[in-house]
């Protein structure tokens, strides 16, 4: 929990310097590309950059050999080094997670986490979506899962939210509704 307050005070950082270039999405793009290249292949770069039995030095300079294939802009890199020089590199992920959420908040969007049993039709994922903005108030950003134990139906995130319409938990229901009532014995 810590952690994740430290990453949050370094998402704050970040995006108020973001605010100030008058580039909060392209920043946040830069982050997110940043968070896709070290994770790639495993997570190999990222537990290299993030791992303290090599010296800051080796580290660094790994990290000056990867930037130029990333074309990130200038806070971006800065931000990779500083995380880096103070060891906190670990903290990328998280500190991206927090970035993301100022950024929609301050754009007034939302992310919505849909999970159904079978992969949604575009129209059906539009009608998804414009119900989400209706309920929210705010431009929703769907990431969709599809998970087939849920049978049918929808399970709807936002935030800490959950809008669970799944056939799954419809039938959890009546299966508990049905444990509670009294057994009659009949004569």
């Amino acid at each position: 929990m810590a952690d994740r307050a430290i990453a949050n005070r370094w998402a704050k950082a970040f995006i108020e310097l973001a605010q100030e270039h008058r580039a909060v999405d392209k920043l946040g793009e830069d982050l997110h590309n940043a968070l896709r290249a070290t994770q790639a292949n495993n997570g190999q770069l990222f537990d290299a950059l993030s791992n303290p039995v090599f010296t800051t030095d080796e580290r660094r300079a790994v990290l000056d050999a990867v930037l130029p294939k990333l074309r990130l802009y200038g806070p971006t890199r800065n931000l990779l080094h500083l995380l880096l020089d103070k060891g906190r590199f670990a903290l990328l992920p998280d500190i991206g997670a927090s970035y993301l959420e100022m950024a929609d908040a301050l754009a007034g969007r939302t992310q919505v986490t849909v999970q159904t049993a079978e992969p949604m039709s575009p129209q059906i994922e539009a009608e998804v979506r414009a119900a989400m903005e209706r309920v929210t108030g705010l431009q929703v950003t769907l990431n969709t899962q599809v998970r087939p134990e849920l049978i049918g139906g929808i399970v709807a995130r936002v935030g800490s939210r959950v809008y669970d319409a799944s056939l799954r938990t419809r039938l959890e229901n009546v299966k508990q509704a049905l444990l509670a009532q009294p057994i009659v014995a009949e004569a």
